[in-house]
């Protein structure tokens, strides 16, 4: 049985613990390489019980346009495809009471299996090879 989880904006003062995870799970230095622009909303997801200091189980960046928001990022650890769908189901269930209607996915690397995930979510693909999904 799995614990129960909790999809929140990234709080105040979890950066530094998000870059150190991201940084492990992408496999790349934490100082370098950071997933957005900037401009990307972070959510984690996240064991209600865990300390401050204990990394997230999921992670997703949004930037918002309008009535539209893009995915710019996911992930979980590596090999954890039901935390990726929990985070993702979880994430459109919170995106649900925003402002935005529709969650749109820019194509993934080569060699993943993002678009298999984002399918079980509820993604529908676009003849631009993005996903989306209608909140």
């Amino acid at each position: 049985m799995s614990a129960l989880m909790l999809i929140r904006r990234l709080p105040r003062g979890r950066e530094a613990v998000t870059r150190r995870v991201v940084a492990e799970w992408e496999e790349r230095p934490a100082d370098g390489w950071w997933p957005g622009d900037g401009s990307a909303e972070w959510w984690e997801l996240v064991d209600p019980a865990g300390d401050d200091d204990q990394p997230a189980a999921g992670l997703a960046a949004v930037r918002a346009a309008g009535s539209t928001a893009h995915l710019v990022y996911f992930a979980t650890p590596p090999d954890h495809r039901d935390r990726a769908l929990q985070l993702l189901i979880a994430l459109v269930d919170a995106l649900r009471a925003t402002p935005a209607s529709r969650l749109v996915a820019a194509p993934p690397a080569p060699g993943r299996h993002v678009p298999g995930i984002l399918r079980e979510a509820g993604f529908r693909p676009l003849p631009d090879g993005q996903e989306a999904m209608d909140l």
